[in-house]
């Protein structure tokens, strides 16, 4: 049994609650990774990222607790296929494009007709490409499995998943489409006023069709227990009463125990991991190092890479900015989702006063990582986790955690402007 004490606080309490901080923090970090993605795309910072969490959970949580008509798995059935077919087209040169027409090619074949015809001949290249040969093969293949697994009862997760990934990829597209993209070129202060716009936007939509009621994904819950009703209805021949069952009442759903690792003999207790934390702790950093892998090591994430460093000189060498910028926003709508949907299985479950909330908690995390690091997304998620956590111990009020994170934010930024992981920008005239 360990008797050491920091600043008033055993051993072991320091211990729990970095731990806590360290899972809250992979969390946060998934969070700072979308906010981080958009800014070195599009160049905004964008305040709707909170909401976009919160739409993409509601998205889950609407065919999770009530079950998928089928309508509903015939679209998702198909938007999978789409998903596959989508993600193998671009995965090469579906983003690029030879753009060596002259004014004179271009003033030629204006007109309706014209373009009508060049969108013809562009899908039916399309349809005849060999990559597009190649995805629709494991395309009808996942569509014929969803559509089984969907069917399932015991697909209450998977269905809830698809429905926010393809619900989530929408929203993200639309913003881009109608909101930003009419925007490039324009100065950074509109394009964030936008971002806001949008957030109060889907917030109206939001409690207009769901309400303003905290929606909870009981994700992590035993199953409802029925505790029967009885009433004596008589007395038998030994004289004891006779119950009869009229009906049967549903005790509230309970938690499933914190995981636990023994640590009696080095700590005096059991370390305790909460199981909607674990989970989501592996669940985001899983998605993290996913897109890592596609952002470092495919063709459309190398793409992305090109379109985030200079636009105009990614679309100089024939990349589809546009194409690639909607990509963008349409993965980071999903990596919201998936955040708000970890998020919604905690105890607030999906509020609107919790979740837009959070992903302003995490504006400090990303600008101390550095508003352009996905490494220090992580490392600036993970610290704001460990910092809010330990507050809360040594401080004694959840409070803590509101302000605690700024203040560690204002004395790194002091030293380092740029955050831990970001780059020192040279304007050369």
């Amino acid at each position: 049994m360990s008797d050491a004490e920091i600043f008033g606080q055993s051993l072991f309490n320091i211990i729990q609650f970095t731990i806590w901080g360290i899972l809250s923090g992979g969390i946060y970090a998934l969070v700072a990774l979308g906010i981080v993605i958009i800014n070195k795309s599009s160049g905004v910072f964008n305040f709707a990222h909170g909401w976009l969490m919160f739409i993409g959970g509601l998205f889950f949580w609407q065919v999770f607790q009530n079950g998928a008509s089928n309508q509903v798995t015939v679209g998702l059935s198909l938007a999978t296929a789409f998903l596959v077919v989508g993600a193998v087209m671009t995965m090469g040169i579906g983003v690029t494009t030879v753009q060596s027409a002259t004014r004179e090619d271009k003033k030629a074949r204006s007109g309706w007709q014209a373009r009508l015809e060049k969108t013809g001949r562009k899908w039916l290249g399309l349809l005849s490409s060999r990559r597009f040969q190649i995805a629709l093969i494991p395309a009808i293949i996942a569509a014929v499995g969803m559509a089984f697994l969907l069917n399932q009862e015991e697909s209450k997760i998977l269905r809830g998943a698809m429905a926010g990934i393809v619900g989530s990829i929408l929203i993200g597209m639309f913003i881009e489409r109608f909101t930003i993209r009419p925007l490039l070129g324009q100065s950074l202060l509109t394009a964030i006023l936008m971002t806001l716009a949008v957030g109060f936007i889907i917030q109206g939509a939001t409690q207009l069709i769901w309400g303003a009621d905290e929606r909870p994904i009981p994700v992590f819950v035993e199953q409802s227990e029925k505790k029967p009703i009885s009433v004596p209805t008589g007395i038998d021949e030994n004289g004891k009463t006779i119950y009869t069952v009229i009906g049967y009442d549903i005790l509230p759903p309970r938690a499933l125990p914190d995981y636990v690792v023994n640590t009696k003999s080095a700590l005096g207790e059991p370390l305790r991991f909460p199981r909607n934390l674990t989970w989501g702790f592996a669940i985001a950093i899983s998605t993290f190092v996913g897109f890592v892998w596609l952002f470092q090591y495919t063709s459309i994430g190398l793409a992305m890479r090109a379109t985030a460093e200079n636009q105009i000189l990614a679309e100089s060498v024939g990349l589809r900015v546009r194409l690639i910028l909607a990509i963008v926003w349409g993965t980071v709508a999903v990596m919201a989702g998936i955040a708000g949907v970890i998020q919604g299985t905690g105890g607030s479950g999906l509020s609107a006063l919790v979740i837009p909330a959070l992903a302003l908690r995490v504006f400090p995390a990303v600008l101390l990582g550095g508003m352009d690091s996905v490494t220090g997304a992580l490392v600036g998620g993970i610290i704001i986790g460990i910092v809010e956590q330990l507050s809360i111990l040594f401080i004694s009020t959840t409070a803590a955690q509101e302000f605690a994170p700024f203040i560690v934010l204002i004395i790194v930024l002091y030293f380092k402007p740029t955050g831990l992981f970001g780059q020192k920008r040279i304007d050369r005239v």
